[in-house]
Order: structure tokens, then sequence, then C-alpha cells
């Protein structure tokens, strides 16, 4: 049986198309459960419209703690796990019925977010595509992190590596964390058929802001375990391109009185240009030259924005511990 898992807060306005997206393609055996994180809307109200059940944290704890009660509560041996701000494309509940009947032995796999994101404009295309190159280029379908808005798991092997941690109290890396104990025991893998459209952050300034608070937690969380990421925007080419652009933005600075400042600028532009050639060609065949050229340059800043937060999550993480 599959039990799909939704974490709710504040969701209204998503929860009318999700749920008719999920409902609409039902497959035998299978169950819907909303956990509700205390929300001030009228989510609960939405979602008890429909053959989900509903059920409502006695305090607001985060979608970590939702997703563990959903879980708790689960009567499937397979857990799908959907954020509640994306719509669940045609046939992705069944391919994850019929992924794990092809595939026996494999107890984790995750699906990707389609390049149309929820909400139109240039910052959340970007990273819809973004996120979507760099998981279907993973090699051999095996990737080192686990994506709850469209993931699904065995129950018994999320019970046994002792599901979400807790203390992670916002949408922050808790997923992040949870994948470093799935791999050390089992194999995570990727079907690209599993598909939905989910709402990404609607401009720069809040670009900015999310990657720089995510970045200052998987910093944290990387010092913790000194694991890296072989697929998704934390693989170490995009690392290297955003040391890239925070240097050759330093270099600027001593132009006027270092002369070879230019020559570094130039070499390390270039790098980050190598760096980023398969995504950026992607969005060029994809969404055209004046996107991909857009594209760039906004990647150029957010990598700035990555290496200060990395700056500030390395001295920070002693205070931290």
């Amino acid at each position: 049986m599959i039990s799909i898992v939704i974490p709710t807060y504040n969701s209204s306005r998503f929860m009318p198309d999700l749920l008719e997206s999920i409902f609409k393609q039902a497959v035998d055996n299978m169950e819907v459960i909303i956990v509700d994180d205390c929300s001030k809307d009228d989510t609960v109200e939405i979602a008890k419209k429909y053959p989900a059940r509903v059920l409502q944290m006695e305090k607001n704890g985060g979608p970590a703690r939702a997703r563990n009660r959903g879980v708790k509560e689960a009567k499937g041996d397979i857990i799908f796990f959907l954020d509640s701000d994306v719509l669940v494309l045609d046939g992705t509940v069944r391919e994850v019925k019929d992924y794990f009947e092809k595939n026996p032995s494999a107890n984790c796999v995750i699906g990707v977010c389609a390049t149309e994101p929820l909400n139109r404009g240039f910052v959340p295309t970007y990273m819809a595509m973004f996120e979507y190159i760099h998981l279907v280029s993973a090699r051999e379908g095996k990737v080192s992190v686990f994506a709850p808005r469209c993931g699904a798991i065995k129950k018994e092997l999320f019970q046994r590596v002792g599901g979400y941690d807790e203390s992670y109290k916002g949408a922050d890396v808790e997923d992040f964390e949870l994948a470093r104990r799935i791999i050390k025991v089992d194999s995570i893998f990727l079907d690209p058929k599993m598909l939905v459209r989910h709402q990404f952050v609607n401009n720069f300034n809040e670009a900015v802001r999310n990657y720089f608070k995510r970045a200052v937690m998987w910093i944290h969380l990387f010092l913790k375990d000194r694991q890296l990421d072989n697929a998704g925007p934390t693989s170490p080419s995009n690392g290297i391109a955003a040391i890239c652009s925070f240097l050759s933005f330093i270099s600027l600075f001593f132009m006027p009185a270092i002369p070879a400042a230019r020559n570094i600028f130039g070499a390390l532009v270039i790098i980050f240009i190598i760096s980023n050639l398969k995504w950026w060609n992607f969005m060029r065949r994809e969404a055209g030259l004046l996107f991909a050229v857009r594209a760039l340059f906004l990647n150029y800043l957010l990598g700035i924005d990555i290496i200060v937060a990395t700056i500030y999550g390395l001295v920070s993480y002693p205070l931290k511990k």
C-alpha cells in the first residue's frame, strides 16, 4: 500500500490543485495523509473536502515533525512524501507503485521537479531548470539527496534510520540530513518519470535569502559528517563555480593596484563558465540564448551569496556546537 504524506502549514491556496492532481490518478491501495502543522488559514477545511486523512498537530513543530507523525499513522509499506506546494503530474503516483514492483530490491527513490514551476517568472524558472538538469544528470541513477517534495521510501527503511531529525524546525536541510543516514545503509535512486511542478521563490531577493540560509545550514551539516553530494545544486561542480564567482568578484577591487588581477579575474571567469557549461547549454536549448545568458549572470551573483554564507557557516559552526 502507498501512503502519501503531505505536511501543511497555511497551504490553502495550494490544496485544491494538489489534491485534485493526486486523486484523479488514484491507484489501488493508496491513502493520502495530510498532517497540518497548526495552520491559521482554511487548509484543514479544504483538505477535509477530499477523501484524505487529516491529522492536526497540537503544536507547530515544523515539517520534519509533521512528516514523522504522518509516517507513524500510515498504513502503507511505501511512504510517498510530497510538499504542499506542488502539483503532481499525471502518471507519477502510478510510477511510484510500478517502480517498487519492478525493482523489489529498491527501498528509496526520488523524482524531480519539472522545468516549468508553478509560479511564473525568470527566477523560479531558472531554479526549476537548474535543479532538474543537476538531478537527471546523476550517474547510474543514484543520488545522495532525498527530496520530500517528491520522494518515496519504504516505511521499514525510514523507521530503521530514525526518520526526520525534528530539531530542524523549518524547511531547512532536514532532507539532506536524512539522506546522509539513508546512504549509509542503502541507496537512493532517481526516477525522472516521477514528476511534480513546484512553487519556487518568486524573485532575486527571495533567492538570495533562501540560498544564504540553506548554504549556512548545509555547511554546518557538512562539517558534522564531512559528506559531499553527488547530484543536485549542492554537487561539487557548483561549489567550484561559486568559489570562482566570489574570487573573481574580489579580484575586481585589486585591478587598479595590481595588474595581474586582470588575468586572475579572466582565468576565474573562464573556470566559472566551464563549470556551468552543462546546465547552461541545457537552458540555452530549452529556453533560448537570452534566458541562458541571464541565468549565467544570476548564477554568478548567487555564487557570491553562497560563498559569503559558507564563510559565515564556517565561523558560526563552533558557536552552534
